[in-house]
């Protein structure tokens, strides 16, 4: 009987050690807290859109900025709830690497920087032709509040 309650206080004890939550940041989303602030983050959906001229986009990722995560997912078109996990302000030199794989074609890897944004809103990842992509934080979605248009068929120039 003695044994049994030990082991269920032993249990309570290692299962309420795993419910601690720390606010994520940097620092908890990278090996390399030294180089970073402690930059508060906010989870943000993925949306994604393909301009004249660009191949069907069959599946996507995106890397968070400051992690090793990649998020995303089939087929270009609508907004998915990933938890992609965003900077609540812009950062310079935020680069993101994107994956994605045009309809029947390899996949295609490219780096670009998120452009710059003043409240954090729905990731959009914008495919061009010659397998151009940019991304950018915007609360409109493709449209003629959006910061980039659905007629542009070529990709306009990167951001620092």
């Amino acid at each position: 009987m003695r044994f049994k309650h030990l082991l269920l206080i032993a249990a309570m004890l290692a299962l309420s050690a795993c419910a601690t939550q720390s606010p994520v940041t940097t620092e908890t989303l990278t090996k390399k807290p030294s180089k970073l602030l402690n930059i508060p983050m906010v989870p943000v959906s993925i949306a994604c859109a393909y301009h004249p001229g660009t191949d069907y986009i069959y599946s996507f990722y995106v890397k968070e900025p400051f992690s090793s995560r990649m998020l995303g997912g089939l087929s270009c078109g609508g907004t998915g709830a990933f938890g992609y996990m965003l900077p609540k302000q812009w950062q310079p030199g935020m680069k993101v690497k994107v994956r994605w794989k045009p309809n029947g074609r390899d996949w295609i890897e490219k780096t670009t920087t998120i452009r710059r944004y003043d409240r954090v809103g729905t990731l959009f990842v914008h495919f061009f032709a010659n397998d151009e992509v940019r991304v950018l934080s915007a609360f409109a979605y493709p449209g003629p509040h959006h910061p980039i248009s659905m007629d542009l068929t070529i990709a306009p120039p990167e951001e620092e």
